[in-house]
Parts: structure tokens; sequence; C-alpha cells
């Protein structure tokens, strides 16, 4: 949820910097030409203006901008509302004037239960598939302002972890009930129930701890350990606590206590449970191994083909073993109709092991996501913006034969013929004939703010789409945002 504070007011500072930019015209009038092109866009010989003469002044005080485009982003409006919700009725329960643990036990343990349960189910493959797939059945001719609007789904993620914090904050409620009544001794006399509800309350705070994103980034194959492990210990003791708990609330009717299955049955936390169980085994029953052709690229990355069948605009996620790191990429369908590709690129030492040492197997679960380039094809007009092997996403997008609307391509990189290989060059400009690959080892890094606001303002487009690294990405579409330029792109929220 936090961002980093010094790197939020580099956001409002970095692009006030007087530097050079791009202000060349060319034509953007007919996107839908193919061109066989073999050599790099030249842009060695450009008329050369400042920033202030070619980036308009952000909208909007600063402190609204920072609130609107940053603070409180899509992603954290749903988180606040979801856990100001939880936390209304959490403090109308306390205020309700029912004090009897049994009353509240159940209250809680149901709350959190559900929460968990929401929690889980968005983060589902199929579920969040159905999501952008009903968000992409508007036409293109429904208004603009409601695409712009729907384009945002990706941020969904708010609702994950606002349930996964409000579950834990019913919990904790929970657990004081249940520690603090068993001290008194007047109904928990078994330490089997504090014992489990505290260390299933570690296990919720140890996930929660690790996903905050300044952990999570920073230590991110701890991060998605402890939520592998941790999720799953969690949902055992879960299991043994809520039969705790029952056991506890049926013997309190000492006359004449109900059997331990129907007690159980009675409770909402039951049946949320055993969908959640259900769910998080459910991706594993899809475990399997997939082929992988190695085309080495370069020192710097390769391209990895496979068969798998896939609908439009995903992304797969491998691995070298099922219990290791899980990597997400974006699949680009290969040239001959049949295969798909993706690209890694150095960025650690998975990356680099793979680069050197490819496997020709690698496990992949679940169902294969969808991107938040999906999003792009509600638009008509689309100024799709990539650095190094973002090109892949890209390209599944202007491949995709289903799509209507428009698109521009500006792929900057760093000797990307060098890097990538002149017959990728050559594909990307015969898949979109107008697109600018910037060689930024050559002609140098441009002011990438300035030069995608004027792209996007000689094409017209309806959009500004971005696939680069956390950094940038989240500069560019925060310098188009703040101008009034609608902009989208990954928030690597896991």
């Amino acid at each position: 949820m936090a961002t980093n504070s010094s790197f939020d007011k580099d956001l409002e500072k970095g692009s006030d910097k007087q530097v050079v930019v791009i202000t060349e015209k060319n034509s953007y009038s007919s996107f839908s030409s193919i061109s066989t092109s073999s050599t790099l866009v030249s842009l060695s010989k450009p008329e050369l203006t400042t920033a202030e003469e070619s980036v308009p002044p952000k909208r909007q005080a600063r402190i609204i901008r920072y609130l609107r485009h940053t603070g409180l982003n899509v992603y954290r409006r749903i988180f606040s509302i979801v856990f100001l919700a939880n936390l209304a009725g959490l403090i109308g329960l306390l205020a309700s004037g029912h004090s009897s643990i049994l009353t509240h036990m159940p209250y809680a343990a149901n709350a959190a239960a559900a929460n968990f349960l929401v929690a889980i189910l968005i983060r589902q493959d199929y579920i969040f598939n159905m999501i952008f797939r009903v968000c992409q059945l508007v036409p293109l001719s429904a208004p603009l302002r409601l695409r712009r609007i729907l384009a945002k789904v990706y941020e969904h993620g708010g609702m994950h972890s606002g349930c996964a914090i409000a579950g834990t904050m019913w919990f904790i409620l929970l657990t004081v009930l249940i520690v603090v009544n068993f001290e008194t001794g007047r109904i928990i006399h078994t330490p089997l129930v504090p014992i489990f509800t505290v260390l299933l309350l570690v296990c919720f705070l140890v996930l929660c701890v690790f996903a905050h994103p300044a952990i999570r980034h920073k230590f991110h194959n701890s991060f998605e350990f402890t939520h592998r492990f941790a999720g799953w210990c969690s949902i055992i003791v879960f299991w043994v606590d809520l039969v705790l708990i029952a056991d506890t609330v049926r013997l309190q009717n000492t006359a004449s206590p109900e059997p331990l299955g129907i007690a159980l049955v009675k409770l909402p936390a039951f049946w949320f449970l055993i969908v959640m169980s259900v769910h998080i085994v459910l991706p594993w029953l899809r475990l399997r191994k997939v082929a992988f052709t190695a085309e080495r690229l370069s020192e710097h990355a390769i391209r990895l083909h496979h068969k798998e069948h896939m609908g439009p605009y995903r992304g797969i996620a491998i691995a070298e073993s099922p219990l290791g790191e899980w990597h997400p990429f974006a699949c680009f369908p290969d040239g001959d109709g049949v295969n798909n590709s993706i690209m890694i690129s150095h960025a650690g030492d998975w990356t680099r092991r793979t680069i050197d040492s490819p496997k020709p197997h690698y496990y992949v679960k679940g169902v294969l996501k969808t991107n938040v380039l999906s999003m792009a094809s509600i638009f008509n007009r689309v100024l799709l913006v990539t650095t190094g092997t973002g090109i892949g996403p890209a390209l599944s997008f202007v491949a995709e034969p289903s799509r209507k609307g428009q698109c521009q391509v500006l792929w900057v990189s760093s000797s990307p013929e060098k890097t990538f290989g002149q017959p990728l060059i050559d594909w990307v400009y015969t898949l979109n004939g107008n697109a600018i690959v910037w060689d930024s080892k050559k002609d140098g890094r441009p002011d990438m703010v300035a030069l995608t606001l004027r792209l996007y303002k000689e094409m017209n487009a309806e959009a500004v789409f971005v696939v680069s690294n956390p950094k940038l990405t989240k500069q560019l579409v925060y310098g188009c945002e703040s101008r009034g330029v609608p902009a989208y792109g990954p928030i690597f929220d896991s």
C-alpha cells in the first residue's frame, strides 16, 4: 500500500527539469500500413527544443495531484473502501451492547473468514480473467470516459489486499476475545483454542508484513515463499481452530449439546473455509511440465518458444521447480501462428542463470492470466510505450487478429539490434508499420514523458499504455495522468 515518499517527490520534480526532446514531425495518419523495413528508425537529425516548450504544465495543485494519482490511486481507493467498510462493521459490533463472547466470537470468525475468502477468490486465475473479459466487452462506441474508467480494472488488486488486512483485523478481535475469556475461565477451558488462535494470527501477521510493498519489492523471493507456505499453514490451522471454537460454543448448552458436525455446518466460516481450501488446491491440479525451445538473442536476452495453448493477451508464470520461484512473463505469438514466446532479459540471478543455461522444460500451473494490455483493445487509437523486453507484451497486442483499434508502438532500448536481433526488429515493423524503435545507446535517452505526450497528441490517441520496469512505468504513467492524459501500466502488486 505505501509508497516510498522520496520517490513520490521525484515524480513531482522529475519532469520539470529542462531536457532535450525530439520534435520533428512525422505522419501518423495511417496506422494500418505495413512496412518490411529492416533498419532502425533514424531520428538522428531532428529539430530540438526544450522540454518547457513541448511538455504542457501539470494540472491541479501538487497535493491534489499526489492524492489523485499516487496517494489515493484506484488501487488504494478500493483498498480504503474495503477496509473502512469492515472497520465500520467492527466498531458497530463493539458498540452494539452485546458483551457475550458467544455473540462476538462467531461474528468475528465469520467476518474474518469472509474477507479471506474474497482475498483468495479475487486472485484466482479464472476470476481474474473473467473480470478482464467483462470489461473488454464494452464496445469501441461507448463513451470514452466509461472506457477509460474500465481500463483501470487491473488495479482491482486493492480488493485482495483490503480484504486480507480487514480479515486480519477481525481475527485480532477474535484472538483478544478468546485469550481474555480463557484467562477468566468463564467459557473457554481448553488451552488448545487460544494456542491455535494465536498461532493462526502469527501466520496472518507474517503474511501481511511480507506483503507490504517496501518489503515485497526488496525481498520478493521471501514474499513469495511466505505467501505460499504461510498461506497453506494458515488454512490448515484455521480448520483446526474453527473446529475447536465450534466445539467450545456448542458445549455451552450443557443440557443437550448438539453434535459437532451440526455446530460446524451452522457456521458460515465453515463453508467459507471449504471454498478457500478448494481454491488453494485448484491451480495446483493444473500443474504441468511444458517444453520450451531456447533462442539465445544475446548475452543479455533470451527468447523461449513454447506451444502452450492460450487466448489473446495472456501471460505465463514459469518455475524450474513447483515449490521454487515463479516468474511471470507476457506471451506473444510467433510468426508461424502456432508457437508462442516469452522474452527474458538479465535482471537478477534467476534471469542470468536462465539466459546462460535455459532448461528444456519449465513448470506451469493454473490458467494463463490476462495481462494489462488486454484493456488497450477497448480504445480506438492507442499509443504503446515500452522498453527492453517490454516489446514482448506490446507484440501480443499488435499481433492479435481480433484487435479493432489502431496503435502506435514506441520501443526504447539500448542497442536493440545487438540485444534482441534484427529479425525481431523486422517483425516489429511488419506488425506495426509506423513503429519507432529508439536506440538509447546510439541516440541517447529521450525524455520519455515529453516524447510520449508528443506522440499521443500527434496520433490523437485515446490512451497510453506503458510496459517497462516499475520505476519508469510509474514515472511515465504519473507524468501523463498529471497532465490530463489517460495512461495505464502494470502496478507490480504481486
